[in-house]
């Protein structure tokens, strides 16, 4: 009987990587270690260094790896349907089955996307990573739409689209509410892809006069207060490493006090988490979204000025991050946490249900008055806009004037 050969390093590397991929999303990329990755695959940490180098190294195989899965998914769900003229019903079917396919809990190379998003460690090879992944999703959509002229520049709107409603639908989709106002804003996509004319925004509306916003947590703190410093404290660590770095012992310490000093002010740690999300959103919006003006005569805003206005809100420097940058990477951190707890599904909804309600409601003065920011235009520019600052952050590639001006245009109609 010959000798039984021991498994080739090739067969090593991909069962630690599909160990890796199965933890990280299940847990997120921030729990992986090697000493737990090692013992669910019955080998040594030593093994895992020799074949990865480091924990970056293992990160980046999981990436490799999760794109060739990617890669795989798209060449199988566009399958079926070659040579199916993309009408708008085909593509909102698309659309919906293709959220729901990457929202599930059996897309785990899905789950790594969206962690490697929001990670703040990207180094060169990460950045070439996601740009890979971004052009080969865009790709494989653009193929599908080519055979529409009217479609040929989607895209990539829908590629960021999808992106950041991926997050939501993870953490929602087995909500109603989200389920309503989701397919209502997907509907409203698809006919400004066709230039249809779109249908009225009655679910997000609805759901506006339902819903009640938080106070911003600091109103009325006094400037030195330890309450207000430790919401920035928190709401800094949030944005810098996500909700699932948040703890009584991570802001104690930086504040310089005890662990009873959060109990002393919030009744229990999951208030202090949510006062410090919100707290995330109010001190860092920009005033316009607050409904303060921007300088200058309203009647003269033009896209040209609308873009001066809006670069800064999406700048990747890390001493500049925009807001957008922050706060998609802060709703994306906690619709991954709400998928592991429940208990943050009503916030990912607080989060979801007016995306563009600012946008919206202060659009006089900021947008150029030609553009016909409708209710649902302005929910498909939030969402794009997000998804796109997540993405120049992680590859490195900034989102330039020029690209939101053609998003402007392409997502929200001109009046005539």
């Amino acid at each position: 009987m010959p000798p039984v050969q021991a498994p080739s390093r090739a067969a090593d590397a991909l069962q630690i990587i599909e160990a890796a991929i199965a933890q990280a999303a299940a847990n997120g990329l921030d729990s992986l270690t090697m000493r737990d990755l090692a013992h669910a695959v019955g080998k040594s940490t030593t093994v895992i260094v020799n074949l990865f180098g480091s924990k970056a190294g293992l990160i980046q195989a999981v990436g490799e790896e999760a794109l060739r899965q990617d890669t795989a998914f798209h060449t199988a769900f566009f399958g079926p349907v070659v040579g199916l003229p993309p009408s708008r019903d085909a593509l909102l079917a698309l659309l919906r089955h293709y959220l729901r396919l990457r929202a599930s809990e059996s897309a785990g190379f899905a789950r790594i996307w969206e962690a490697l998003l929001i990670d703040g460690d990207a180094c060169a090879e990460r950045r070439d990573l996601i740009r890979r992944w971004a052009a080969m999703r865009e790709t494989a959509w653009a193929d599908y739409l080519a055979a529409d002229p009217r479609l040929v520049d989607f895209a990539s709107i829908i590629v960021a689209w999808t992106t950041m409603e991926q997050f939501y639908a993870g953490a929602l989709g087995e909500r109603a509410d989200y389920e309503v106002i989701a397919s209502e804003g997907l509907g409203g996509l698809v006919d400004r892809a066709f230039g249809e004319t779109e249908r009225p925004a009655a679910a997000t509306l609805w759901h506006r006069e339902t819903l009640i916003i938080p106070q911003a947590p600091a109103a009325g703190l006094e400037p030195d207060s330890m309450k207000l410093k430790l919401l920035h404290i928190a709401a800094d660590q949030i944005l810098e490493r996500g909700l699932g770095a948040l703890t009584n012992r991570s802001v104690s310490a930086v504040a310089g006090t005890s662990t009873s000093t959060i109990a002393y002010h919030w009744p229990d740690m999951r208030r202090f988490v949510l006062d410090a999300v919100w707290h995330s959103v109010f001190r860092d919006m920009p005033l316009y979204l607050a409904g303060q003006r921007p300088e200058g005569d309203p009647a003269s805003a033009d896209l040209e000025r609308w873009a001066r206005l809006m670069a800064p809100t999406v700048a990747i420097a890390p001493q500049s991050e925009g807001f957008y940058v922050r706060y998609a990477r802060l709703i994306a951190g906690v619709c991954m946490e709400a998928r592991r707890d429940p208990a943050l599904r009503d916030l990912a909804m607080l989060l979801r249900g007016p995306e563009g309600g600012g946008t919206y409601y202060n659009q006089a003065g900021v947008w150029p008055a030609d553009f016909d920011l409708n209710r649902l235009a302005a929910t498909r520019f939030a969402l794009w806009i997000k998804a796109a600052a997540l993405t120049a952050r992680a590859s490195g590639a900034p989102l330039d004037e020029a690209a939101l001006k053609a998003a402007a245009t392409r997502l929200v109609a001109r009046r005539t």
